[in-house]
């Protein structure tokens, strides 16, 4: 299944910044707490409270500072001791205006943590939720995991925090990996087979990113595959991550192998300022990850594996050509049958009769902000900016974003008609989905 391609942030700080801070703690001496979360495009959706303030936030191992990004629906909160400098993003070089706070209280599940620094982006052209169709208001990482072994289960929608001094689960069904950290990002030692040459890679793990594997080519031994195609890979802070979509052989991590992957080559523009660990080779991302029940453990260096029912799916990728977001509300027109019982006259005889009422809905609009040159979508005639109203007859706002992707990546040859409003001006466009790989 293809999910909508989103890469979140990797954060540089355009000067050496250290600081300390409290740590995460389960209230009342609780071993383990569960939280339930939601999954998003491979994306880890989970609930936060934040000085007393409930938001979404983005469970991501590819950074390592908290970050809040979108405030429309947080504009009661209060953040303290709050101070302006510069971040550098990726996409670019130009530097982000932010505010670092201290001294924030924040409750995930069970666990709190009175001491907490983040880093606030307000910037309205920041805001990675129409993209995913929920609200996302900031990203957390190590700095929740470094407190506790981590638990994900992909498959079932939950994570487990575990205090680490009393975690007793038996892991010998698990594969075992060295986690190597560098700014307190994770990275593992993988191999990766490149067309029929095998290369040994170093990978971040980084489950805020959509993908399945990106890899850098910048040395002689990472190159992309022959068969490849141009392709906008991601949302970072300053813009658009563009550069080649193409398949590896295979991935072998710890004791698993996938063979058929699906990889990015980032090109060197929008990656500049990523490769600050030297031996790094690229990331491993999500749409691998979810194929697994996970346990991260920082404090031994340790993250264990073990393959989950979605292991054996297919690495798809988008076939259309189209990028979509979620754009507002559309009105929509509904109508309510209601039955008025009456009895006829001189007769025990009961009728209904029905009454219908009309009702006025607000519905998601999706709007199409990308499409891929050469594709079917730009041959037919779809252009940025055109409002979907249907998709092979089926109102559009009956899919939720998620749906709408895998739609589009759903099989070769595939007729897809799409109905949609061009600056008030209703139109038809029809085209099939296209294989590149």
């Amino acid at each position: 299944m293809l999910k909508i391609r989103l890469l979140l942030l990797l954060f540089v700080f355009t000067t050496g910044l250290s600081y300390c801070q409290g740590s995460f703690a389960l209230e009342k001496d609780r071993r383990r707490d569960r939280i339930n979360f939601n999954l998003v495009n491979n994306l880890i959706i989970i609930p936060v409270e934040l000085n007393g303030v409930k938001l979404s936030f983005l469970l991501d191992t590819g950074v390592d500072t908290t970050v809040l990004l979108n405030l429309e629906e947080a504009d009661s909160l209060q953040l303290k001791d709050a101070r302006k400098i510069s971040l550098r993003g990726l996409g670019g070089e130009e530097l982000i205006e932010a505010y670092r706070s201290d001294h924030n209280n924040i409750r995930i599940g069970k666990a709190v943590n009175p001491d907490l620094t983040l880093y606030l982006i307000y910037d309205e052209a920041v805001n990675f939720s129409p993209r995913l169709g929920v609200p996302v208001h900031g990203i957390i990482g190590y700095d929740l995991i470094k407190d506790f072994v981590v638990e994900i289960n992909y498959a079932r929608k939950f994570m487990r925090l575990h205090e680490p001094g009393r975690f007793r689960k038996n892991l010998r069904r698990y594969s075992s990996l060295e986690l190597r950290f560098f700014q307190n990002k994770p990275y593992i030692q993988s191999r990766v087979v490149i067309e029929d040459k095998p290369v040994e890679a170093i990978l971040l793990v980084d489950n805020g990113l959509g993908d399945a594997v990106w890899l850098f080519n910048e040395n002689d031994d990472i190159k992309v595959p022959e068969a490849s195609f141009d392709d906008f890979l991601g949302l970072g802070l300053l813009g658009e991550v563009t550069g080649k979509r193409s398949r590896i052989r295979a991935i072998r991590i710890g004791d698993y192998t996938l063979e058929e992957v699906t990889a990015a080559f980032p090109d060197s523009v929008s990656v500049q300022g990523l490769r600050l660990f030297e031996d790094r080779n690229g990331s491993i991302g999500a749409e691998v990850l979810r194929r697994f029940n996970i346990f991260l453990d920082y404090r031994e260096q340790k993250m264990y594996l073990r393959r989950n029912r979605n292991f054996s799916d297919p690495f798809n990728y988008d076939m259309s050509g189209i990028i979509l977001e979620h754009s507002g509300f559309v009105v929509v027109e509904t109508y309510e049958k209601v039955l008025d019982d009456s009895r006829q006259k001189g007769q025990e005889v009961y009728r209904q009769t029905p009454h219908y009422f009309k009702n006025f809905e607000l519905q998601p609009a999706y709007r199409v902000v990308q499409v891929r040159k050469g594709s079917p979508a730009e041959e037919a005639g779809v252009k940025v900016g055109d409002v979907i109203l249907s998709v092979n007859g089926r109102n559009a706002f009956r899919y939720n974003l998620e749906e709408l992707a895998s739609l589009l990546a759903s099989e070769e040859g595939k007729k897809i008609k799409l109905e949609v409003d061009r600056a008030g001006k209703r139109m038809e466009i029809s085209f099939e989905l296209r294989k590149l790989l």
